[in-house]
Order: C-alpha cells, then structure tokens, then sequence
C-alpha cells in the first residue's frame, strides 16, 4: 500500500494532540533527540545560530512540532533545501517522535505533512537519514518507499589513548614540503578581520570541499555564510580552526568546534586540502594538530563523520584509531 492511499485513521494525530508551526521550543526539540540518542550532539546555541544565519532568499526551510494536551513537545519535523548540494527541487527532511509516544501515528502525520509541503513545491526527490541499528526508523522508510543512496560513518578517538609514536615522522614531512600550521586566531591577531586574508582562506576551504562526495555534485557555499560561521559561531573555535600555509598561500584546513551539551568532546568539522598539496602529509600535518589541542584543553573525545566513499579521509583516521559507530544511511525517496 502506497503512503498515498493510507486511511485517514492511519495518518490522523492521536485525540488532544496538536500540529502546529516551531516557535522556538529548541529545548524540547534538542530533549526528543536525546531521548533517542543520548550522544546527540546538537544545542540550543548552535541550533539558534544556524536558524539565524539561514538564507531563507536562497533556501526553503519549513519546521513542525507536535504537541500534545499538556503543551509538551512530543515530535517534530523540518524539510530544508540542502545548502551544501543544492537542487531546487530536492529536499531534506528530518522528523522525531519521543520513544514514549511512538507508534501512535504522531510520526507518520508529520511524515504527511512535511511530504504534503514538499508536493506542493513541485518537489521531485525527499532525502532522510538514520542510523542502520535503528530498526523501526528503517521499517518507517522502507514502507514509504524510501531507497538507500549512500552511507556516512561517524568515528571517535580516545584523546587520552592516542599514541602518538607512528606519526613521529609527519610534522617533519610536512616541512619538508614548505608546509606550516597555524590557526584562524593567529591569523585574525596578525591580520585583523582582513578581507583580503578572509578571502583567501575561504577560497581554499572552497576548492577543497567542492571535492567531496555526496550524491549529488557540491554547491560552492557563499563567502558572506562562510564568514559569518568562522567569526562569529557560538560553538567555533578559533584557535581549533588549523590552516596549513605554504609560504603565504593556504593550503589545508581543519577546523574543530565544542558543544556545550558535551563538554568533554570536541568535534572535527571540515578537513579538506587542495589539489595540488594532496598527498604531502598535510592533511595528516593538520588532524595531529587537532588531537595536541584536544588534549591540551582537556578533552576526553574526538567525534568526526565522512561519507564511507571518502576513502583517503577515513584512511588517516583509521590509521590515527578512530573507531567507527554504527553506520549513518541516507535515504531518498523519488517524488515523480
């Protein structure tokens, strides 16, 4: 049976339960996901900031929650463009209901809701995400008619338990090809807010991530969003936002970010290098920049993702002893 033709009954919110635009409930929407995942990394601050800093000129993005009698959060859902592989007619969409109230039709209202959005838009793909070990979320996909396009996985590293003795060579290496590290901070002290700098940073952060694989080809990301989320992010971390230099030329970042909801983990956001420096050492050079900081400032934890098909990144992290969690599945579900 299509989710088309699915009875009232099957896809009607439970008596006293109400589906209604997000209004800024980020607490109860961050205490869901935990009640899922008590490793979810989200947080009121880094939510809020990137709800701000959304380009709504550019993007479509919609969010619903679910409340139930008593006024508590029990589900919700958004559908957004996708900034980072953008196609006007293809949409992301996230959707949770607390375990306590699941199986009740709450998931599946807002499921219709949101695909009810997207069909009016003209849509033709939705895309979601969940991990494989998560059997009911997997079911909900596949009756839908959800199909497996790709797989992410996240890895963590034991700071403490890093040894640091096989890479002994690497900083070496990379000086030996006119490589040098330093970090946003240094240069925002040496510099200022510099455009010209700024602009030179971000110019190699974008020829590196255009690079990346994902299922669909990588959309360059506007130097004004970029310059926004280096500088003034609540979670960023300046003096963890390492650039590899070559003279004067940047050549390789790798940037890292804190959450206050988890203190003692400190999170890898984007490692990228250019072209022609690949396979200098730099991108190595770089990550063992990041574990010295870890354990300097007292963090227990490194948490990073890469998509599976990005074989030379996971190489260097396995090589450093990331381990692997379950893996991430993105799923997409043709619309025409």
């Amino acid at each position: 049976m299509t989710t088309e033709s699915r009875s009232k009954s099957e896809t009607s919110l439970p008596e006293g339960m109400t589906l209604r635009p997000f209004a800024g409930e980020y607490e109860q929407l961050i205490a869901i996901q935990k009640s899922i995942d008590p490793d979810e990394g989200s947080s009121v601050e880094g939510w809020r900031f990137r709800d701000e800093s959304w380009r709504h000129d550019r993007y479509f993005l919609e969010r619903y929650v679910v409340v139930g009698p008593e006024g508590k959060t029990v589900g919700w859902g958004q559908v957004f463009h996708m900034p980072w592989q953008f196609h006007p007619e293809k949409y992301q969409m996230s959707l949770d209901v607390h375990p306590e109230q699941q199986r009740k039709g709450i998931g599946s209202a807002l499921y219709e809701h949101l695909l009810a959005i997207v069909r009016a838009r003209n849509g033709k793909a939705l895309r979601t995400d969940t991990q494989e070990t998560r059997t009911a979320a997997l079911e909900f996909l596949a009756r839908r008619g959800f199909e497996e396009i790709q797989r992410f996985w996240e890895s963590r590293l034991d700071v403490a338990a890093f040894n640091v003795a096989p890479f002994s060579a690497a900083d070496a290496r990379a000086e030996g090809e006119g490589i040098t590290i330093t970090t946003l901070a240094d240069e925002l002290a040496a510099h200022g807010e510099s455009e010209e700098v700024l602009k030179a940073i971000y110019e190699m952060e974008l020829a590196a991530f255009m690079d990346v694989p994902f299922a669909d080809p990588a959309t360059p990301f506007h130097y004004d969003e970029w310059r926004k989320d280096a500088l003034e992010s609540p979670n960023g971390l300046k003096d963890a936002y390492f650039l590899a230099k070559h003279g004067e030329r940047y050549t390789g970042v790798s940037n890292m970010h804190k959450n206050p909801e988890h203190p003692g983990v400190i999170y890898q956001g984007f490692t990228g290098v250019i072209r022609e420096f690949r396979g200098k050492g730099v991108a190595m050079a770089l990550k063992l920049q990041t574990v010295t900081y870890a354990r300097a400032n007292g963090y227990r934890e490194i948490r990073t993702g890469n998509n599976t098909r990005n074989r030379p990144m996971l190489r260097i992290n396995e090589a450093m002893g990331f381990t692997k969690q379950p893996v991430w599945v993105e799923y997409e579900k043709a619309l025409s």
